[in-house]
């Protein structure tokens, strides 16, 4: 029994001893947590800076408490032997602080958080300033985590030697409700900042690493809570649904190339209509057509923005008050992938920063995408695909304007599509729905791997790897669109919205998308613009 109690009582200390040295490392990690305050975008309003005082406390404060919960709390019961476990919480603590350390002087830099990805661009990037950069980084690393060790070695001494002294104080009680009531605070203030979204709170989303704050989806879901507020917030989102600020890309590409990528071909057609459709899958039997529904577009000059661009025609304006190529453009051009595009298209034109476009004229490309848009499929064109197709090109081949006779509902999903041709080593998955918007994504998944897929420079999905899910929403012109299972919704500029059904395109008066759908929609579709941008740090 003696000896029972006196390890209960062991384990008691070394606990109480953990506490105490987690509560100096909180101290600590919330002095480098302002590092990333300081490199940020004040929060522009009251609530702003009052929710990044609260969240930078309970956030920082809930980092060191939940490694000591993981990793610290279970030796002090297993392996309760002081030295030992001192030793274990100094190792656990260095290598956690010297992950933040390097976490917040990247951030500083780049505006974004470490990641295998970062970490090599940072490797290059080091390299072009002088060679042997990225290996100096990494002994200044190393020292820092020498010095780091150190330092956390003497406090755990210390609080173990002072422990007794440190247990009679009463401040340590009254920091850690502090640091419990920030946590909880600011994770409430966010429900409620997601639901109206009130940008100076939601656009420090990213700004800490490893923060996953609290949206009001589920909350609304389950409790109902905070509709009347978000309904109104979303019918103010509908209203300024088409209007772009431009932040383009949303954060600097972080790709990594992939080996041996092939030639890639991709035809744009204004008409494709079923004589040539026929033609070609009977003169070119590599070719197979796509058994999804494409859509395609009723302005041959936006569809063929959406192509290239990979985003919808909302952005075609600011694009081209912009004066901006194709983000994906300098990654390829790094990697040596030769891009040529040439657009022979009567009744269209392309942006402002492609007219002069024809191609990167690199020396010796290790792979090449070329992009060729025209009214039809001229003899010309044919004879390059058979001598592309003789070399193993992937190809695609798609329309873009619609063939269909005007209907009804002119942007029902029967009246929209569109065919497509494409290389069997392309292997596309089958989907509810496909947009101009997904082509490159497809294509540049083979030349590209980024951090972020495609999600960086673009709206739209890769459709040999992911499945897209509906409802999915849209923009032609100035009009949005939802396209669901069963039923399309339009929603006009004044936030009207009018809702049919996809078979015999009946009229649903009263029915309208959810809530939640229409806020994600706006949300992704708006993805480029910089009230949706959680940390905008100018680069």
């Amino acid at each position: 029994m003696k000896q029972r109690k006196q390890r209960r009582d062991k384990i008691a200390r070394l606990i109480s001893w953990g506490h105490w040295f987690t509560f100096f490392n909180i101290l600590l990690v919330l002095a480098i947590g302002t590092l990333y305050i300081e490199a940020t975008e004040a929060p522009g309003s009251a609530l702003g800076v009052l929710y990044l005082i609260m969240s930078w406390l309970g956030h920082f404060a809930f980092l060191p408490f939940i490694v000591f919960i993981i990793l610290i709390f279970p030796f002090c019961l297993l392996i309760p032997y002081t030295r030992i476990l001192r030793g274990i919480a100094t190792l656990v603590a260095s290598f956690g602080l010297i992950a933040l350390v390097a976490d917040a002087l990247f951030y500083r830099q780049y505006g974004y958080h470490l990641n295998t990805y970062s970490l090599s661009q940072l490797a290059t990037d080091a390299e072009t300033v002088f060679a042997g950069a990225s290996f100096l980084i990494l002994i200044g690393m190393l020292l820092i985590f020498v010095v780091l060790l150190i330092f956390e070695l003497g406090l755990a001494n210390i609080a173990w030697k002072r422990l007794d002294q440190l247990q009679q104080k009463h401040w340590g009680n009254a920091f850690s409700a502090v640091f419990v009531l920030c946590f909880l605070t600011s994770h409430s203030i966010h429900i409620w900042a997601d639901a109206v979204f009130y940008t100076p709170i939601t656009k420090q989303d990213d700004m800490f690493p490893l923060s996953y704050p609290t949206t009001a989806k589920t909350l609304m879901s389950k409790h109902g809570l905070l509709v009347e507020q978000r309904l109104e917030a979303t019918e103010n989102l509908i209203r300024q649904g088409t209007a772009i600020k431009l932040a383009y890309p949303s954060r600097p590409l972080q790709c990594a190339r992939v080996p041996d990528a092939p030639n890639t071909l991709v035809i744009a057609l204004n008409q494709l209509d079923a004589a040539t459709l026929k033609t070609l899958l009977q003169e070119f039997p590599e070719l197979k057509a796509y058994e999804s529904s494409v859509l395609g577009h009723r302005d041959s000059t936006s569809g063929l923005f959406e192509l290239i661009y990979a985003l919808p025609d909302l952005y075609q304006a600011p694009i081209q008050h912009a004066n901006k190529q194709p983000v994906y453009f300098s990654t390829l051009r790094d990697y040596r992938v030769e891009v040529t595009l040439q657009n022979q298209l009567q009744s269209s034109s392309l942006p402002a920063a492609l007219d002069a476009f024809s191609a990167f004229n690199l020396p010796e490309p290790s792979a090449y995408i070329g992009i060729a848009a025209a009214d039809t499929m001229t003899p010309e064109m044919k004879r390059v695909l058979r001598r592309q197709l003789d070399q193993h090109t992937e190809v695609v081949i798609l329309g873009i304007q619609p063939q269909q006779p005007e209907q009804k509902e002119a942007q029902s999903i029967s009246a929209m599509q569109v065919p497509l041709l494409y290389t069997e080593g392309l292997s596309l998955k089958s989907q509810p729905l496909v947009l101009l918007t997904d082509i490159m994504p497809t294509v540049l998944a083979r030349y590209i791997n980024c951090v972020d897929e495609a999600d960086a420079y673009s709206i739209g999905i890769d459709l040999t790897e992911e499945q897209r899910r509906l409802p999915v929403m849209t923009s032609f012109g100035h009009d949005l669109v939802v396209y669901d299972e069963e039923m399309t919704s339009i929603i006009k500029a004044d936030a009207t919205i009018r809702t049919f059904d996809n078979v015999e395109h009946k009229l649903l008066p009263g029915v309208s998308p959810a809530t939640p759908v229409l806020v994600d929609g706006i949300r992704k579709l708006k993805r480029f613009s910089q009230e949706q941008q959680p940390n905008p740090i100018e680069q």
